[in-house]
């Protein structure tokens, strides 16, 4: 086949594509149309029943809401003060301690001799001090009658400082070794729950290396960032309540503990801790939480049921009862929207009916009929 055969065959083919679409087009432009129109001679002619309600005042309790995660009330990593060989590691993760119970201990094999030798070194230098002032106790009544010479009293008094710090040295020492041997055991130092072990029995573990981490979740963290608009609503003491995704949304009990002094830049917004009871053990640390604090209140403002809101090209609208029975839907300009109620900020005055049943069957302009009444 030649070129000018392939492109006119191409130029058809794309013809024949342009003219289905503008077809398939017409045929829903036509579909529309005819299902609005056909609406529109249902409504027209005839009342849609509907039920109304004057717009009144109400006072509104705004509940605030926040998305959070779960962290435990205290939590810490065990590690050595002394380098040395792990000898025993007695918790695995998800073990529960006590205060005080030793969770590991140090090879303390090389440790142990150095600590009786340390300890012969302090009874020497015991010694060495009484004879020290054993000698200057004798070379006083001598000096005093000239049987020695005041150089030999200054040597004797000065052997005596002599073995007073040699035995401050020597307890030093001993004391420093004896805290080494102590700080074999590493002592979990409140009641917890291991979340963690990070080294295994064997392993040469450095001062300061964790070995295990230690978490107090007999009551739990969730740590809420609100904006700067709300943060003024939140008070220390507040009761919250936490709900927790994982555990069927069920609803836990807990007070606002801590607020921070100052936001987070650039995004402005402070941190406020509540703090949840955890008798149960059900709530875990890494898991989502919602936390729900009711704000202040909102004293007789101009509200609407919330069910009566309408969708209009992504903006809420109600349908507000005009002359003649006919509805006009109106957009509204909204503040809380909440607990089955809607503030209204702008778009309507108190005591103007709206329809709060039925709207899902009006268009802007139908007609109505109103309960214990009859439309046009």
């Amino acid at each position: 086949m030649s070129t000018d055969k392939r492109k006119t065959a191409k130029i058809i083919v794309i013809i024949v594509f342009a003219v289905f679409a503008v077809l398939v087009a017409f045929r829903i432009y036509v579909n529309l149309d005819a299902n609005k129109q056909r609406a529109g001679r249902v409504t027209q002619g005839r009342a849609v029943a509907v039920e109304v309600n004057a717009v009144g005042r109400h006072d509104i309790q705004p509940l605030l809401s926040y998305s959070a995660n779960l962290e435990p009330f205290w939590t810490a990593e065990l590690s050595p003060k002394v380098d040395g060989r792990i000898d025993a590691l007695f918790v695995d993760e998800g073990d529960r301690v006590a205060a005080s119970t030793v969770v590991a201990t140090l090879d303390t094999d090389e440790l142990l001799p150095q600590v009786t030798q340390a300890e012969g070194s302090v009874y020497a230098a015991r010694a060495n001090l009484e004879q020290a002032e054993l000698d200057l106790k004798r070379a006083v009544p001598l000096a005093q009658q000239g049987a020695i010479s005041a150089q030999a009293l200054d040597t004797a008094r000065i052997k005596r400082d002599l073995a007073v710090g040699q035995l401050r040295s020597a307890e030093g020492t001993l004391a420093q070794l004896r805290a080494r041997f102590g700080n074999a055991n590493i002592v979990a130092p409140r009641d917890g729950v291991i979340t963690k072990r990070y080294l295994q029995a064997g392993t040469y573990a450095k001062t300061g290396t964790a070995i295990v981490s230690l978490a107090d979740i007999s009551s739990m963290l969730v740590k809420a960032s609100v904006g700067e608009a709300e943060i003024s609503q939140l008070k220390l003491g507040t009761t919250a309540t936490v709900k927790v995704g994982a555990l069927g949304d069920r609803p836990f009990a807990g007070k606002v503990t801590r607020i921070t002094p100052a936001a987070s830049l650039p995004v402005r917004t402070f941190t406020a801790e509540v703090t949840v009871p955890n008798a149960e053990g059900l709530l875990l640390a890494g898991m989502f939480a919602r936390v729900e604090v009711a704000g202040d209140v909102r004293k007789n403002v101009v509200a609407v049921p919330e069910s009566s809101l309408v969708l209009r090209e992504d903006q809420k609208s109600v349908y507000v009862v005009m002359d003649g029975n006919k509805v006009q839907q109106r957009i509204l300009k909204l503040g809380y929207v909440g607990g089955g109620w809607a503030e209204v900020l702008d778009g309507l005055k108190e005591g103007e009916l709206i329809v709060t049943g039925g709207q899902n069957k009006l268009r802007d302009g139908a007609t109505i009929e109103q309960p214990g009444g009859k439309g046009e």
